[in-house]
């Protein structure tokens, strides 16, 4: 498939891109602690450049301290930051990608501990702005914040960045003045939608004035809020034509704001592309004046194609799947949009970062580009794999790409693992875009497959390994309770077997809740019980936020603090945290969830030989695909 519009060139002001595609702002936390640029940052930037993407836009960068919102944010605030910004502008030139910085100010999402100082308020607003450790701004303060985004555009001019966007959404300073949900001001600056646009138009005009008639000036906007009282499509349409009619040279749509921010990094239950009618609606609505890019899961160049075809918006914006893969771009020109690493929409690495700053479930290289480089090994050895899971496949592909000869063995009759039963609840078919990637990548590389192998130690000795690297998985946890009650497990549920109308799963945790929605879309009655005080709080935030909300309207009940004593046949008898019993019957297939237990037999049967073995993934520790494919792809680095 080819993309003739995607990859065609786009003029902004006077800054032609050689393609449609921007990489998104996206906060990295790689900052140093004064907010200078960092090496980190500058290799993980360079690397995405260097996949073909037309413009990068570099992360929300305060104007003042005060404004910084994060722990290790990006400032552009004064000249001892234009060095460090230098060196990232020339990284991210030399593999020929134009470059955006976003100017941002927190206001009420400023972050105490690292701001220096008290929050700025636009308003204060009970149960919304901070009480203690904050200010509303005067009108002396405002005229100070406008030289402020002043003088960072003209750092940002003189730092080698190609163009420059206010950052008027997500929730944050400018978004704040505009959006009637946060200005509560009675003065020049609120009251009426004119009042609310003075402040944000006059940083425009101060930073126009700063850097020139020439030099693009961007805008990212929020164009629905979704909190009832603020920004809505038609209240943003006027805004968004004031800031056209004063020197905006492009616009970049996106959605939600502090509150609503699962809009704003939607997970996998949003559809794609589910923001393409809202830009269209812009670009009709400012004549096409400008252009129009658009974000919001858009995650593969055929959408991305579909977009610009339909005329809905004039660039596109991607965000995570650049995490995943920064070379989407290279490979779909090449004509092998197979081969790129699929953005799941999971949000477990960049948005959760459980290492502090971004990551990804799939690329474990993400902000590590400079310590894990892919080159060759000083040499190449024998590597073993035992079991094509996810974490089995990543440590397969790694060492074959880093020169090691590999032969991947799997029990089974196909690679994917535990991938062919995550993919099977709703919203979770990225799951098997996953496995097919891997698929396809194990069939384009050298590395040997023999799948129907029940691996032993003398069948791995044979192999004349240099390293065998453990990958065996996990199988679900059966309690010895459940034994003779006629229960079957959530993952033969999600795999067909057959269930009655009223079902009753035992456990809450993740597997749980998902083979509970799966089964409540069949119609059945489905009740989940759960020790713990809330269901599902292993999963991402923003995942479970959608969650709750579609399991209530599908019906499901569910009984939290709740403890099984005994099953019986058709029911369970249950304590509550009071230490009261009490009988649940008339259900018709009881399946439990409890999770998995490790299988890591063979990797202590193989250290008992004594030969060299790692283990990875769920046979260590059973976890999410973050998990797995990070331990498989540091296994394999290792070697």
């Amino acid at each position: 498939m080819t993309f003739p519009l995607l990859f065609s060139p786009v003029r902004i002001n006077q800054l032609e891109l050689k393609n449609r595609l921007v990489m998104s702002s996206m906060v990295t936390q790689y900052a140093a602690t004064n907010g200078e640029v960092t090496d980190q940052m500058i290799n993980y930037y360079a690397e995405r450049a260097r996949g073909g993407v037309g413009l990068i836009m570099i992360e929300a960068t305060y104007v003042e301290r005060a404004g910084n919102s994060y722990k290790l944010g990006l400032g552009c605030d004064r000249d001892e930051m234009l060095p460090g910004l230098r060196r990232l502008t020339d990284a991210i030139h030399a593999q020929g990608c134009k470059v955006g910085l976003q100017l941002q100010h927190g206001g009420r999402t400023a972050n105490t501990a690292t701001n220096g100082g008290p929050v700025k308020l636009v308003s204060s607003i009970p149960g919304i702005t901070p009480y203690e450790g904050s200010r509303v701004l005067t009108e002396n303060d405002i005229q100070d914040l406008v030289v402020a985004y002043k003088n960072a555009a003209v750092r940002a001019q003189k730092a080698g960045f190609d163009l420059v966007e206010l950052h008027c959404a997500h929730g944050y300073l400018l978004a704040q003045f505009f959006s009637p949900f946060t200005n509560h001001r009675q003065d020049q600056y609120g009251g009426t939608p004119e009042n609310r646009m003075r402040f944000p138009l006059e940083v425009l005009k101060a930073c126009r004035e700063g850097v020139g008639s020439g030099y693009p000036l961007t805008a990212r906007f929020s164009v629905d809020e979704f909190n009832g009282t603020g920004l809505m499509l038609e209240n943003s349409l006027p805004i968004l034509k004031a800031l056209v009619d004063n020197g905006i040279d492009a616009l970049n749509i996106s959605a939600g704001a502090c509150e609503t921010n699962r809009y704003t990094i939607p997970p996998a239950c949003i559809p794609d592309g589910w923001n393409a009618d809202r830009a269209a609606a812009v670009r009709a609505a400012i004549g096409q004046r400008v252009p129009v890019a658009v974000a919001g899961r858009i995650h593969n160049t055929a959408l991305a194609e579909e977009i610009l075809r339909n005329e809905k918006a004039d660039v596109i914006v991607m965000g995570r799947p650049f995490i995943a893969d920064p070379y989407l771009p290279a490979k779909s020109v090449a004509g092998d949009a197979r081969s790129v690493i699929p953005c799941l929409s999971c949000n477990e690495g960049c948005v959760g970062a459980p290492y502090g700053n971004v990551s990804c479930a799939v690329n474990p290289r993400a902000g590590q580009e400079g310590r894990y480089p892919m080159d060759k090994a000083a040499r190449a050895k024998n590597i073993v794999v035992i079991g094509a899971g996810p974490a089995g496949l990543e440590a397969a592909l790694t060492a074959s790409r880093r020169g090691h000869r590999v032969t991947l063995l799997e029990r089974g009759e196909r690679l994917g693992g535990l991938l062919h039963v995550a993919c099977k609840p709703p919203h979770k078919t990225a799951f098997d875009t996953l496995r097919r990637y891997y698929e396809q990548a194990i069939a384009q590389s050298d590395i040997t497959v023999k799948l129907h192998c029940n691996a032993t130690v003398e069948s791995i000795a044979a192999l004349a390994p240099d390293m065998t690297i453990v990958a065996t998985g996990s199988t679900p946890l059966i309690p010895g309770f459940c034994q003779g009650s006629g229960a079957i497990t959530a993952q033969d549920v999600l795999m067909g077997a057959r269930t009655g109308a009223r079902v009753l799963i035992l456990g809450g945790g993740l597997v749980g809740c998902e083979t509970a929605e799966f089964l409540a879309e069949q119609g059945k009655s489905v009740t989940v019980l759960e020790l713990r005080d809330a269901l599902a709080p292993d999963m991402e935030t923003r995942t479970r936020i959608f969650f709750l909300d579609r399991i209530k309207e599908l019906g499901v009940k569910s009984l939290v603090n709740t403890e099984i004593v005994a099953l019986s046949a058709g029911g369970a008898r249950v304590r509550n945290q009071l230490r009261e019993e009490r009988m649940l019957e008339g259900f018709d297939t009881l399946v439990m969830a409890f999770g998995y237990r490790s299988c890591n037999a063979l990797g202590v049967k193989l250290a008992e030989a004594g030969m060299a073995a790692v283990s990875a993934g769920d046979c260590v520790r059973p976890g999410k695909v973050f998990h797995a494919v990070r331990q498989g792809f540091m296994a394999a680095y290792a070697l």
